[in-house]
Order: C-alpha cells, then structure tokens, then sequence
C-alpha cells in the first residue's frame, strides 16, 4: 500500500467520526435523563445491590444505560476506525459485520433507540472493505 487517503479512506474516516458522534450523543442524552441518579453512583449505592442484578433499582438501571453502557467501547471503535482510516487502512469487513450485527439485534430489542443508525458507519466501512479486495 502507498498510505495515499483515497475517497474509500476518507469514508472510513467519516465513519469513525460518525461512531464517535454517535457514541457521545447517547451518553449526553441518557445522562440528561439520569443525572439525577449520580449521587447514588459515587456514594457506594450500586455496590452489592439488594434486589439483585435481576430486578435492578432505578440508579443501578441508569448507571448500565449510561456510564456503564457500551458508550465508551463503541467511542473507542469509533477512534480506531478514524485513526485507521487518517493512516490509509481500511478495517476489515467483519469489523462492519459486527457493528451491524450488534445494532440490529439492538434496535429490534429497544426502541426508540440509536442503535439503528449504527447501519449507516457500519455500511460505509463495509462499503470501503469490499472496495477494496
């Protein structure tokens, strides 16, 4: 490979761009419904909760869709992708496969939710893979 960015690489830098945005959207917004919770994070009520992982109490909830949700991994996909995509590497089909995958199983099971417009990075990394081989 010459490390030329060509329009495939410039895609798949938008597409990480596109992962982050999306990522830190979905932690603003469920925080702004669940700041109200925050005392109960940082006072060591979530530690050994009584009623159980199974029938989680209102902060414990708040706290996995937010903090604990998959924000920071998928922020983290979403910077890899883009730094991947700025060096003239284009990721991996299954590394959309998955992403769509995931988003999909994930929006069939909660909505209203985001979890469908992951399709639109993970379809333009899968579009830059297959144009590539």
């Amino acid at each position: 490979m010459d490390g030329a960015v060509t329009s495939q690489h410039r895609t798949v830098i938008l597409a990480g761009r596109i992962t982050v945005l999306l990522s830190m959207l979905h932690l603003v917004v469920t925080m702004a419904f669940n700041v109200r919770h925050l005392p109960a994070w940082f006072s060591g009520g979530l530690w050994f909760p009584a009623e159980g992982l199974a029938d989680p109490m209102p902060s414990l909830g708040a706290f996995w869709l937010t903090i604990g949700s998959f924000f920071l991994p998928l922020l983290v996909l979403g910077l890899l992708i883009a730094w991947l995509g700025r060096r003239a590497v284009i990721p991996p089909a299954f590394v959309a496969w998955l992403l769509g995958g995931w988003c999909t199983v994930g929006a069939l099971a909660f909505e209203p939710s985001g979890f469908i417009l992951l399709w639109v990075p993970a379809v333009m990394v899968l579009r830059a893979a297959r144009s590539r081989a």
